[in-house]
């Protein structure tokens, strides 16, 4: 498969192409692969925290607690 670069004009362009229905459809495709993205990266984060805790290096305690350990 070759990679081929597209500038976000075009793309834009040929969506002014297609007729409403269309473009609502890729609207919808779209926000749904955004919201797929953003749960995948919440998700990778929950796992990276999951470790960091099981490793140790996270501390739990107050916030007043936490905001001393950030002032020393």
């Amino acid at each position: 498969m070759q990679d081929e670069t597209v500038s976000l004009n075009s793309v834009l362009e040929y969506i002014d192409r297609l007729d409403l229905d269309d473009q609502q459809y890729l609207e919808d495709i779209i926000r749904r692969r955004i919201v797929d993205a953003r749960r995948n990266a919440i998700a990778q984060r929950a796992m990276q925290a999951r470790v960091n805790e099981q490793e140790g290096r996270c501390k739990s305690g107050s916030a007043k607690e936490l905001l001393a350990d950030l002032n020393d």
